[in-house]
């Protein structure tokens, strides 16, 4: 075969790899073992019986309109305290000089009610070692960082974090 020739093969071939690749079935991922259990008080508006139609702040009778406020208010002090481990996590992961990584970790924990985390579970590798170990010492080193507000009570909070890294990102 010419050079020519050859090249004219090896384009074809890889033109068919990549058609059987981009037509194979995607696997099927297992679902996480990790559950989240959110515990409501039946007697909140937001899931009580009500007559009138929708549920939550406009079916409520004008006597819970604090309650439901009082629900709103918990509710935004939790998801801004996952923001702040969020942070902090990112803002410790390359405490020890790791500034050529790229990629994704996820780890899962419990936030204890004094804040600190239990020991974090890898349950999604970046494919590397030495990334998956960073983002484990930054979990590590964000626990009991972040104040827990008294709002959203002492109760175990389970968390599933993926830890990003990527060039020029602080």
């Amino acid at each position: 075969m010419t050079d020519k020739e050859c090249l004219i093969t090896g384009i074809a071939l890889s033109l068919f790899a990549h058609f059987l690749l981009l037509r194979a079935p995607a696997p099927e991922e297992a679902p996480p073992a990790f559950h989240t259990v959110i515990q409501m008080d039946m007697e909140s508006p937001a899931v009580a019986a009500v007559r009138e139609k929708g549920l939550g702040v406009e079916a409520a009778r004008p006597g819970d309109v604090a309650e439901a406020e009082a629900a709103d208010r918990k509710r935004e002090a939790f998801l801004r305290y996952l923001d702040d481990i969020d942070e902090a996590v990112h803002a410790r992961r390359l405490d020890a000089g790791d500034t050529g990584l790229i990629g994704v970790a996820a780890y899962a924990f419990i936030v204890r009610p004094d804040g600190t985390f239990t020991e974090p579970e890898l349950r999604l590798s970046s494919g590397s070692p030495r990334l998956d170990e960073a983002a484990r010492r930054a979990v590590l080193a964000a626990s009991g960082k972040v104040k827990r507000p008294a709002l959203i009570g002492s109760g175990p909070i389970p968390v599933m974090l993926h830890v990003k890294y990527q060039y020029g990102l602080r």
